[in-house]
């Protein structure tokens, strides 16, 4: 259970909600008598195990100038002993050192659903007690909460407690004294407050992002080298270059290219290789002619 003790007493002069108004309630009822943590302030040994409280906003989010938001509070007799009358109060406030924000009933309204169906505000004046409570049972209640239009754009939430109160009696120690007080519950829930100036983030398309025509097709910067490069100034025989691609060179054996049958750098055709091999043929062929007529003279 989460509260702050300076809104326990805060939480006192905010307006009563409940299922049945009585007009005695706050001449003799419960805002008449002190809070026993109050009372109890010197020994801080005060702590009521009879009463619990919930409460839940159904939005995590509310819109100023929205449309109300449903809210559930309840409040549960834990004790053995029956509670005569219990009261129930909505507060929302705000934790901060602007004390024109700490009160935030002015921003934040709030509703009950009174037992003839129709809705009651809080008029922030008077205070109602519900029914008694008996040992063991639960009682309800429905709420709607709405945040107004004006709100200030610099307000991004509120705190809001659903406060139970029953009369107590609270002994001190040292002496025996009893003093009646009123005990409280607290149950506790948070919001946001959603401005319409805040605008959400695009969600991210699928679509990839058509590359110009720079990105598309880049131009290379430097020059493409020709498959014939030119001639650059030949060496001198008193300074040969063992690295230079254009000195005179033994004319090489044709050899076939794998590269769909080019002889490489030639400039030759797929037929000079069958014409070699037959003018290699036609001369041995020629030689041994010789060697066979040579042989019959002798």
């Amino acid at each position: 259970m989460k509260y702050r003790p300076a809104v326990v007493a805060a939480a006192a002069s905010v307006a009563l909600l409940a299922g049945t108004h009585t007009a005695g309630a706050a001449e003799g009822g419960l805002d008449s008598l002190p809070a026993c943590t109050d009372v109890s302030t010197a020994y801080g040994d005060y702590e009521q195990r009879d009463l619990k409280v919930s409460f839940d906003i159904t939005a995590a989010e509310l819109v100023p100038g929205g449309d109300w938001t449903p809210a559930k509070g309840s409040v549960t007799n834990l004790g053995r002993r029956d509670l005569p009358e219990v009261g129930v109060r909505a507060y929302p406030w705000l934790q901060t050192e602007d004390p024109e924000y700490q009160d935030m009933t002015k921003f934040v309204k709030v509703e009950v659903r009174a037992e003839d169906g129709t809705w009651q505000a809080v008029n922030g004046t008077e205070a109602a007690v519900s029914a008694p409570l008996p040992s063991g049972q639960t009682r309800a209640y429905e709420l709607r909460v709405r945040v107004i239009k004006d709100v200030p754009a610099d307000l991004g939430g509120s705190e809001f407690n659903f406060t139970g109160t029953f009369a107590d009696v609270y002994r001190f120690p040292d002496t025996g004294k009893e003093v009646e007080c009123a005990a409280e519950a607290f149950g506790y829930d948070a919001f946001h407050i959603r401005h319409a100036t805040t605008t959400p983030k695009p969600a991210p398309s699928s679509a990839r992002p058509t590359p110009t025509a720079s990105q598309a097709s880049p131009t290379p910067t430097s020059t493409p080298t020709s498959t014939h490069p030119t001639a650059s100034p030949s060496p001198t025989a008193s300074t040969p270059s063992p690295t230079s691609t254009t000195s005179a060179a033994p004319v090489p054996v044709p050899v076939p290219s794998s590269t769909g049958g080019e002889l490489a750098e030639t400039g030759g055709s797929d037929a000079t290789l069958p014409l070699a091999a037959a003018a290699a043929g036609l001369a041995v062929l020629g030689a041994g002619a010789v060697v066979f007529a040579r042989r019959r003279r002798g």
